[in-house]
C-alpha cells in the first residue's frame, strides 16, 4: 500500500492510487468530495456521520480542507456530477 501524504487537515490525507489520489479521511476510502456534496446537500453532521460511517471529528476535519480548498473540490464534484450525468445509472 502507497504512502498516505498528510495534509494540514488532522485525518484527511491523499493516497497514490485511492479514489484517483484526491484528498479523503485517512484510513478510508471516503473522499472530501463525499462530505462536502452531503454538506452542500443540507445534511446536518449527524448525518453525514451516519451516511458515511465516519466520525464528527473526520466530517469536520474533512470541512475544514473543502473551505480551505474549495474551488479543488468544488472542481471534483461537478466532474463526479458531469459523469452522471453521461452516463446515468452507473
Amino acid at each position: 500500500m502507497s504512502n498516505a501524504v498528510k495534509t494540514d487537515h488532522p485525518h484527511i490525507v491523499r493516497r497514490e492510487g485511492v479514489c484517483g489520489g484526491e484528498p479523503i479521511v485517512d484510513g478510508l476510502r471516503v473522499a472530501v468530495r463525499h462530505v462536502a456534496t452531503l454538506h452542500r446537500l443540507g445534511e446536518s453532521i449527524p448525518e453525514i456521520v451516519d451516511s458515511l460511517g465516519i466520525t464528527e471529528a473526520q466530517v469536520f476535519h474533512s470541512l475544514s480542507y473543502y473551505f480551505d480548498h474549495q474551488d479543488e473540490i468544488d472542481s471534483l464534484i461537478a466532474q463526479e456530477e458531469q459523469a452522471h450525468a453521461e452516463y446515468p445509472g452507473t
